[in-house]
């Protein structure tokens, strides 16, 4: 079955014109049918249009079945009326008239009834048609879909979808619902006002209010109305009320709503716990009642002012039960309350600031008093970063009253360059609630610089709130002039270190010039290599120097470029007829003197024995030098060569080679260990530690 139109469609004929046209049909026919009746019995011909009058009781009886039972019993007496009048004294006529009488009253019953339930249906069309509500018509038992109207099809987006023969759990969301539900209908008959849970032909959910009822054939006939709009306002509602009374409840100040007379409506529980008062009992009362007696009136003036504003923070005097007396701070803003106009008030107890407050005017005293015996003494700046007290000495060096030195105009004594670095500096420490310890120049009335050791911190109450910032002034300014003094004396002593660094350079390429020169005066070769030895060791000794007095901290050099500069000499310094590739991998870390001179010479001897003996009778090979150090504080340093290797017996404690002695003593020199790898080459690997 199609479901019928939607609501404001036409699903019915105009009733009205109908009505009037068959009313006017049967008085019509009923006058012509009385015009006949007299004409017939005057002639004797009664049986002819007697079926006539049944034609007017149908008309009347479709206009109104109750009407059409009066009228057919109108019309039967009329009729008897007629016959008596007219018709001749014969027993077969009365007889027929009356038999007559009763078939028109039977008939015009049967019509009229038939009638009746033709209206009835009709009605039943068209509220089913025209309800706003989505109707439907199911079997108890089978839970089938008999008849729905298109306002369910709307709701549930089966438009296109014949739901006729559908089982209902297709649009019921809840199979447990759903078998509460016919079990609860199947024993009351009636179910009124239920909520459920529609599914949608997309699958979505849709909330409806549902009422149902059994007729005596089993059949449920069910209206529901979309609630999803409501339902979903109701839960916001419903949540927002849950949270705006855990937020009243769990608040940690007292919150009390009260109306314009001041008469406490609501308070929540932190207010009855500090105020000491039943809630019943402070729900009796004035909010001014908890004023002491002479704070009420303030109060009362004050929520004069709140009705007229809407806002406003205030300070009073409360008493809680016992009478002891409260400080607080009241926030009072106009609200609406269950529909009328009310004022919620968050009373804070500001005891502890209040007690804050006066011991820190105490200390002021004591800080004015002490201030005066400073020079540039003592400084009170407010939460805000404005200066509350300075000392008489400061004002009098900047020539300034307290009240000039507002909005940090003091600063204008800065010198230009430092003005604005020195106002954001000040401004974040405000900002953030820091410490203040900053140097500056400043320029008193004279035209004369002082240095300014300023140093100050913020002072909190016992809540951790920021009240003001307390700090001094000191004059540094023969403190400055010393170090800069002292720096200048530095500066010359850094000068002279630089010199004598580079005068030992200078010292050691004499001696390694004096070595060069000796060798070309010997024919000896093994002399010769022995000069050369000396003067690429005078070399590397002399390279720690040249980085010393180039590096930024005369005390150290950089062990990577030192390391780099080493490798870099020697290879243009030593002739090898194999192709040899230097691969150095050093961390970038500062030594001293003390480690750089040892370890210079410990690596010009490793090297210098791996290129004399290592790839002898090779076309080309590979040393390779890393230096790490550890966590621990302990350099890893390794060279290595793919040569040929050490001999099966080498032993370092007991080679008679110069080079090899000179290794272990310098190691021993550093502190370290030396062990000695000879596979597929030879490597060295030295552990020392750091000096500090």
């Amino acid at each position: 079955m199609s479901p019928w139109p939607v609501p404001g469609e036409p699903a019915v004929a105009d009733i009205g014109g109908k009505r009037l046209a068959a009313l006017t049909a049967a008085g019509l026919l009923t006058i012509a049918n009385i015009v006949l009746s007299i004409f017939s019995l005057k002639h004797g011909i009664p049986e002819i249009y007697t079926y006539l009058y049944i034609v007017p009781v149908i008309l009347v009886a479709y206009i109104s079945p109750r009407a059409g039972v009066y009228f057919t019993i109108v019309l039967g007496w009329l009729y008897l009326g007629l016959v008596y009048l007219y018709g001749a004294l014969d027993l077969r006529l009365l007889a027929s008239s009356f038999a007559w009488f009763y078939i028109f009253v039977s008939l015009g019953v049967l019509i009229s009834a038939y009638s009746n339930e033709i209206v009835k249906q009709r009605k039943y069309q068209e509220i089913f048609t025209g309800s706003q509500a989505a109707i439907f018509t199911f079997h108890l038992n089978t839970c089938r879909i008999h008849q729905f109207n298109a306002r369910l099809a709307h709701i549930l987006g089966y438009t296109d979808r014949n739901l006729e023969g559908e089982d209902i759990a297709l649009i019921w969301n809840d199979p447990a619902d759903l078998e509460g539900f016919l079990r609860q209908l199947g024993g009351d008959g009636m179910i009124n006002d239920k909520e459920a849970v529609f599914r949608k032909a997309d699958g979505s959910e849709v909330w409806v209010q549902v009422t149902a009822s059994v007729t005596g054939e089993d059949i449920v006939i069910l209206s529901a109305v979309d609630v999803t709009a409501r339902k979903q306002i109701s839960d916001k509602l419903r949540q927002t009320e849950i949270q705006y009374q855990l937020l009243f409840d769990q608040a940690g100040d007292p919150i009390i709503i009260h109306d314009y007379g001041n008469r406490i409506l609501a308070a929540n529980r932190i207010a009855v716990q500090l105020s000491g008062y039943p809630l019943g009992e402070l729900t009796a009362m004035n909010f001014t009642d908890l004023d002491i007696e002479r704070c009420t009136e303030w109060t009362r003036q004050c929520m004069r002012e709140v009705e007229a504003r809407g806002t406003l923070i205030f300070e009073t005097i409360h008493h809680n039960h016992s009478g002891m007396e409260i400080p607080v701070e009241i926030s009072s803003s106009r609200f609406e309350f269950m529909g009328k106009p009310a004022v919620i008030s968050i009373v804070r107890d500001i005891s502890e600031r209040k007690k804050a407050e006066a011991a820190i005017r105490e200390r002021e005293q004591r800080f004015r008093m002490t201030g005066d015996l400073i020079p540039y003494g003592v400084w009170i700046a407010d939460a805000a970063g404005e200066f509350t007290y300075c000392s008489d000495s400061f004002l009098s060096l900047l020539g300034m009253t307290l009240e000039e030195c507002r909005g940090l105009a003091w600063m204008k004594r800065l010198p230009e360059a430092d003005a604005d670095r020195t106002r954001h500096d000040w401004e974040e420490v405000v900002r953030v609630g820091g410490f203040w310890d900053y140097e500056y120049r400043m320029t008193d009335r004279k035209g004369r610089e002082h240095f300014i050791l300023s140093r100050g911190s913020p002072f909190r109450d016992s809540s951790g709130l920021i009240v003001s910032y307390v700090g001094i002034h000191l004059d540094i300014t023969d403190r400055r002039q010393y170090e800069n003094r002292l720096e200048a004396s530095l500066a010359e002593k850094e000068v002279i270190i630089k010199e004598v660094h580079h005068r030992v350079k200078n010292n050691m390429q004499v001696i390694s010039g004096f070595l060069q020169l000796q060798s070309t005066f010997t024919d000896d070769p093994a002399a010769s290599e022995m000069l050369a030895e000396c003067q690429r060791r005078v070399r590397s000794m002399a390279l720690v120097h040249e980085k010393l007095y180039q590096s930024r901290h005369l005390g150290f050099i950089n062990v990577a470029e030192y390391i780099k500069s080493l490798v870099s000499e020697l290879q243009e310094s030593y002739v090898v007829q194999a192709d040899i590739t230097f691969k150095v991998d050093v961390e970038s870390v500062n030594i001293n003197l003390d480690i750089a001179i040892p370890c210079g010479l410990i690596i010009n001897e490793l090297l210098t024995n791996s290129l004399k003996y290592a790839f002898w009778e090779r076309p080309s090979g590979t040393i390779t030098i890393e230096l790490r150090l550890s966590p621990d504080h302990q350099f890893h340093l390794r060279v290595c060569d793919d040569g040929k290797g050490l001999p099966e017996n080498f032993d370092i404690a007991s080679t008679s080679t110069l080079g090899m002695q000179l290794v272990q003593v310098l190691v021993r020199q550093l502190g370290g260990t030396i062990a000695i790898v000879s596979k597929a080459g030879t490597c060295f690997d030295i552990t020392f530690p750091e000096k500090f």
